[in-house]
This record gives C-alpha cells, sequence and structure tokens, in this order.
C-alpha cells in the first residue's frame, strides 16, 4: 500500500510546479508616460469603468441637454422696496391731518333752545346764527334770537299756596355779534363709523328788546322816550358733530345775560338765560379742502 501511495505524491508534485513558477514569475515593467509637449495643456485623465463591465465614456462625451426657460421661471418686473420704504408704509401716523376744514367758510346755523335755569318760567324760542370763518378756528357770526315765555307748575304752586307775587322779565328777541373759537378737533366712532367733531366756544355782544323796553322813561310822559333794548351779552360752549363735508348737528350751551327793570318792580336786576341749544348746520362751499387725506 506504500509504494502506490507514493507514487501518487510525486506525480502530483511533478504536475504542481509549472503553475508555481507561472505564478512566480513578476509582470514587465511599465513603461513611464510620455511627458507633454512645452505649453501643451494636459488633458484630464478619462473616467474608466475597467472591471464593472460598463462603459460611460461616450455618455460623459455627449454634450449636455439645454434648459429650457418656461414662462413662470422669468423674473417679473416687481418694483424693490428698501427698508425704508417699507417701514414708512407699515407706520401708523400719531398726527393726522385734519379732515374737515372750515378756512374761508361759512355757516348757517338754525337752532331751537329751551332754558334750564328759570324754575317759574321757561323760555324757549328758535335762533339762526350766521358765521364766516377766517380760519380753521376763529369765526365771526351774527346771532339773532326769538324767545316766548312758558310757566310751569311752581308758578301755580307759589300763588295759590304762598299768596307769592313773582316779578319776571319777558323777553322779545336779541341780535348779538360774536367770536366762535374752535381750539378742540377730534374723531369718534359711532356704530362702526368715523364721525368727526370740534368743541368752541363763542361771545358775543348786542341788544336785546323785551316788553320793558317800549316803557317811557317817565311815567308822567307817556309820549316821551321809552327805555328801548338793553344791553346784552352772551357766553357759551358747544361741539360741532360733521356728518358730511356741508352739514353738521350742533349741540351748545348758552348764557345771555342782560338787565331789565320787569313790570310791577322800580328795581332793575341782571337777567340770565341759560339755554340749550341744538340745530343742524349747513357749510358753504359744500366741499372741504381736507377730505382728500382722509
Amino acid at each position: 500500500m506504500t509504494r502506490p501511495l507514493a507514487a501518487v505524491t510525486c506525480l502530483l508534485l511533478v504536475l504542481s510546479a509549472p503553475a508555481a513558477r507561472a505564478q512566480a514569475t513578476p509582470p514587465p515593467p511599465a513603461q513611464p508616460a510620455p511627458a507633454p509637449a512645452p505649453g501643451a495643456q494636459e488633458k484630464p485623465p478619462e473616467p474608466t469603468t475597467e472591471g464593472l463591465g460598463l462603459d460611460l465614456t461616450e455618455d460623459a462625451k455627449k454634450p449636455a441637454p439645454s434648459a429650457v426657460a418656461l414662462p413662470s421661471d422669468k423674473v417679473k418686473d416687481v418694483p424693490v422696496l428698501d427698508e425704508q420704504s417699507l417701514v414708512e408704509d407699515d407706520r401708523v401716523k400719531s398726527i393726522q391731518r385734519k379732515v374737515f376744514l372750515k378756512t374761508h367758510r361759512f355757516e348757517l346755523l338754525p337752532t331751537i333752545f329751551v332754558s334750564v335755569n328759570d324754575p317759574y318760567y321757561s323760555k324757549w324760542g328758535g335762533a339762526l346764527r350766521g358765521s364766516f370763518f377766517l380760519s380753521d378756528t376763529l369765526a365771526v357770526a351774527v346771532h339773532a334770537s326769538v324767545y316766548d315765555l312758558l310757566p310751569t307748575d311752581d308758578v301755580r304752586t307759589a300763588k295759590a299756596n304762598f299768596q307769592s307775587r313773582i316779578f319776571y322779565s319777558v323777553p322779545k328777541w336779541s341780535v348779538l355779534g360774536a367770536v366762535e373759537w374752535s381750539p378742540i378737533y377730534g374723531k369718534a366712532t359711532i356704530f362702526n363709523s368715523i364721525i368727526h367733531f370740534d368743541g368752541f366756544i363763542i361771545a358775543g355782544l348786542g341788544a336785546l328788546w323785551s316788553d320793558t323796553s317800549s316803557t317811557p322813561l317817565d311815567s308822567k310822559n307817556p309820549g316821551g322816550p321809552t327805555r328801548g333794548p338793553h344791553i346784552a351779552g352772551e357766553f357759551g360752549i358747544g361741539l360741532r358733530f360733521m356728518t358730511t363735508d356741508w352739514l353738521s348737528v350742533n349741540i351748545a350751551l348758552i348764557d345771555t345775560a342782560y338787565v331789565d327793570q320787569p313790570a310791577g318792580t322800580n328795581k332793575g336786576a341782571v337777567q340770565n338765560i341759560l339755554a340749550l341749544n341744538a340745530g343742524i348746520s349747513l357749510f358753504f362751499p359744500f366741499r372741504s379742502t381736507g377730505r382728500e387725506s382722509e
């Protein structure tokens, strides 16, 4: 058994010797690449896919497809705003221009009034005031009023229970020149609408005619000179609510004072008519020059 086994071993050694010599033989040395000529550009190495079974060199040599510009890719002509412009657009002005202007405009104001300070005889009536505004806050006016008396329940009570005798003045009409000053201007929101308003002060001087103005100065000479109209003055405050450029609602509290000697007495006294006035005024021309700033 040992002889055949030794023979097989020798045969295997003989057959494997040539393969071992082939593997041990070194590969031939690589030839160096030729040096590029002076001034010539070095060509970048081409990508290789040796060993992968793919050849991508042809794809790399193909030109890239040109991009097609879509209409949505075009930049629209949009104005470029700087930071200052953006800040000014977003800024809320704390002081805004007046919208309702009265300079060189004429106001015609009819009103009705009723006195609030006389417990015995209420004075009521109508008035008409025309004003011309020299500036937006200053105006000159003419104020004319007519009066009537309405006795209250206190008169009957005083006469029936206390046998009192009440001396009172009976005004008929008055005409006064006045100056109006409007130092306050503002806005208010009423029912989701912006209402412009201003506050004013009015003071005037003129004449008032009462039932004693036709009384003779000398009772012994009925045909002699009469007392005539009384010097009167007025002072008041009010509010004007502008509904349109040419229409406004006015509310005012005005005190008219004059000196009169009521019938039945020989003593004169200062008479005061503190009246609550309400009316609607018209402005001419109709258009306010400040409306475009709203």
